[in-house]
């Protein structure tokens, strides 16, 4: 049984044992509601659940310890709540790319969290000493004798402010952009014919894909969502659209051009990628996986790093994409790999330059089991979160396994990266079983063998749970060229 009242502006505390005779329910979604309280501990008693996602509510309190008991949950999403305390060790927290902690800042423990300091936090229930109180009479008179200097600073400043304020509600300058072509809403009603939902080519939480004509061309149409690039995304918006001026690589998709006005629309005007996603080759039932030979699949992870080192060093400063999957990796008519979305966490806010306050990695949410571990629990983002992305696309196009769900065979659930290390561990012949049955058959030589054990090893090397284990993404690419060189 699945339920989903995601997006209901459901409100106030949780009833307890609402859940409690759900035995059956194996999905639970109350997302992006606005519910209180603490999180319904009758949860735990459904040993069928899957997957669980409680994110953007006011949920407070701890996580509950016998959520851990939950032997066949695969995916957990509590980002963004009040939660605070230890987060469990055991179960489903044991495998940090299956769970979402991200915007809970109470919360602690686990190697990439604050440890959990008992001692801290008695301390800030002690009274204040006598020397603690002098200390601030002391300031207090310092502070009252700067009075006369800071009304007159506070002065000068509000009238730059107002100005400043004046200059920001109004639409962004995009003198920087010249080259991109700015469209209205009535030009990209035009383009997709209203938006229809027969022109939808991709969806998901933060944007829609239609596809459209342009001057004779096909283009694709990326309407932004208003509820994720609100009215305070406005100046990343404006400052992105700088840079992707200036970005240009053949494995990066091209942006034509981009609709602004507040409160209105969002939207990017791109190149149409003919041959879709990877995620529909990967995915489809109906996709002829014949010419998807090792070889075949090899070029596309030589693009994709081509567009990825790019974005990290061929650029004036890194670029992390921080949304690498398949669904954002298009093919073009001669099957060449083309990395998009690349923009869109510095759209939010998120800049690797600065990741004070909103630049965080809890600033964006990527898409689970994609996430490098890092994201989890709000820690520092660098480039290597895009190398650990990388590497679980890499393992998904060879084994045709999504991230999330996989199973060994005694029904435990375990991570895309510890199942095919299983695999490796235990000889060739147990790979076989592993991958894609299409790309098994077509493996004949030693050859073969070796590039293939080659590419998954460095895919494993990639998904490391500790980002200085990984390589750097010019390393990745030199050993992609030489197992690509390392034809019969």
């Amino acid at each position: 049984m699945l339920l989903d009242l995601s997006g209901n502006k459901l409100s106030n505390r949780i009833p307890a044992g609402i859940f409690s005779e759900l035995d059956l329910l194996i999905s639970l979604n109350l997302s992006e509601n606005s519910l209180s309280g603490e999180l319904p501990r009758d949860i735990a008693t459904l040993e069928h659940l899957s997957s669980l996602d409680f994110s953007r509510n006011n949920i407070s309190g701890s996580i509950p310890e016998s959520f851990s008991d939950l032997t066949n949950l695969k995916f957990l999403n509590l980002s963004f709540n009040q939660l605070e305390g230890p987060v469990p060790t055991a179960g489903i927290f044991r495998n940090l790319s299956l769970i979402s902690l991200g915007g809970n800042p109470g919360l602690c423990g686990r190697n990439l969290l604050r440890p959990c300091n008992r001692e801290a936090q008695s301390n800030t229930n002690r009274r204040f000493s006598k020397k603690a109180v002098l200390i601030l009479i002391v300031l207090g008179s310092i502070f009252a004798t700067l009075f006369l200097v800071c009304v007159v600073l506070v002065y000068h400043r509000c009238f730059r402010k107002e100005k400043t304020e004046t200059a920001e509600n109004s639409e962004p300058q995009y003198y920087l952009a010249p080259s991109l072509k700015r469209f209205n809403q009535k030009d990209l009603e035009s383009i997709t014919n209203f938006f229809d939902e027969g022109n939808v080519i991709g969806q998901s939480a933060s944007s829609t894909v239609y596809k459209g004509r342009f001057e004779n061309a096909e283009v694709a149409v990326k309407r932004l969502s208003l509820l994720q690039f609100s009215s305070a995304s406005d100046k990343g918006f404006d400052r992105e659209l700088s840079t992707l001026n200036q970005i240009k690589h053949r494995n990066l998709v091209k942006i034509i051009g981009y609709a602004w006005e507040s409160g209105k629309i969002k939207a990017l005007v791109l190149e149409y990628m003919v041959n879709g996603s990877l995620e529909s080759v990967i995915h489809d039932p109906g996709t002829n996986m014949s010419r998807w030979t090792f070889s075949e699949r090899l070029k596309v992870c030589v693009s994709v790093a081509n567009g990825l080192v790019y974005l990290h060093s061929g650029y004036g400063e890194p670029i992390v994409h921080c949304d690498l999957k398949p669904s954002n990796i298009l093919l073009d008519g001669d099957w060449e790999a083309h990395v998009s979305d690349f923009g869109t966490a510095r759209m939010l806010g998120f800049n690797l330059q600065d990741q004070s306050g909103s630049s965080s990695s809890s600033a964006y949410q990527g898409t689970i089991g994609y996430l490098a571990p890092e994201f989890a629990y709000g820690s520092k983002i660098t480039t290597k979160a895009d190398i650990f992305s990388f590497g679980i696309v890499v393992m998904e196009f060879l084994t045709r396994r999504r991230p999330t769900g996989t199973i060994e065979d005694n029904g435990c659930p375990i991570t895309l990266h510890q199942f095919v290390e299983d695999a490796l561990t235990n000889g060739f012949q147990r790979l076989l079983q592993v991958i894609d049955p299409d790309l098994a058959s077509s493996i004949s030589t030693q050859n073969d063998e070796k590039r293939m054990v080659d590419l998954l090893e460095l895919a494993l090397s990639c998904t490391q749970a500790a980002p200085e284990n990984r390589p750097d993404m010019d390393e990745v690419l030199s050993v992609l060229l030489t197992i690509s060189e390392s034809k019969d």
